[in-house]
């Protein structure tokens, strides 16, 4: 049976559970890869395809400088011209110019301002950036309130709670225009990027709570050697 687009959409986000607000419910188990796969499947060749892409730019882990951010700069400006929807284009633009604020931040804190020509962000605020280079928030701070705390926890080594203000900066501009779609492509693409950030903060409590059980099973043992261990007599 061939199925109508939009009957695909309404499948395939009925067949998902909602995703709270990061925080708002710890106990809260994004679904699995294998899940949201496996719904994915309802698309279209086509709507898989464009899935694909958005994935490919929006999944960068962080723009390292050592990559070569000529060939990413060019497949994300690609997607930008390509992708039909004027909606998702904003929105893969803007998760973008969050990830060039964080490259300057990083670029700054190693003195490696860049150079005419350089590939090194994207978006509508390079230029500024670069003029306002030596300002914490590059002279932004009245339109993004997040990029002092990010430069704070930047130079203070606070990497963990860097990228978690970052998925929750990220979490709310999609919450911000997640009404704006119900069953179409765009509620697709929307719920995929929530839950990512969702299974990225779950695999992070999942490894912080990991660490915890090693370093509980480590003092155990310290513990008990030190009481088998004679007593020392000094020199």
């Amino acid at each position: 049976m061939i199925l109508e687009d939009s009957t695909r959409y309404t499948l395939l986000l009925c067949s998902l559970p909602y995703l709270p607000p990061p925080l708002r419910e710890e106990r809260f188990i994004p679904p699995s890869r294998i899940q949201i796969n496996k719904a994915l499947k309802l698309l279209s060749a086509e709507d898989t395809t464009r899935m694909q892409r958005i994935n490919a730019v929006l999944h960068w882990s962080h723009l390292p400088l050592e990559r070569d951010n000529a060939a990413m700069m060019a497949e994300a400006e690609k997607l930008l011209r390509e992708e039909p929807s004027a909606f998702l284009r904003e929105v893969v633009l803007e998760r973008l110019e969050l990830r060039t604020f964080i490259a300057a931040m990083r670029r700054r804190e190693l003195n490696r301002m860049p150079q005419a020509g350089e590939c090194w962000g994207i978006g509508r605020y390079t230029r500024r950036i670069l003029t306002h280079w030596h300002d914490p928030a590059f002279g932004l701070s009245h339109v993004f309130g997040w990029l002092n705390e990010a430069v704070r926890l930047l130079r203070s080594g606070n990497t963990l709670m860097l990228d978690r203000l970052l998925m929750h900066e990220s979490w709310r501009r999609l919450q911000r225009v997640e009404d704006c779609h119900n069953f179409d492509f765009d509620a697709v693409a929307l719920y995929v990027m929530r839950w990512n950030i969702l299974d990225r903060l779950y695999r992070q409590r999942e490894d912080a709570a990991v660490i915890r059980f090693k370093s509980m099973i480590t003092d155990a043992l310290n513990d008990q050697q030190l009481i088998f261990e004679p007593e020392s007599t000094g020199g």
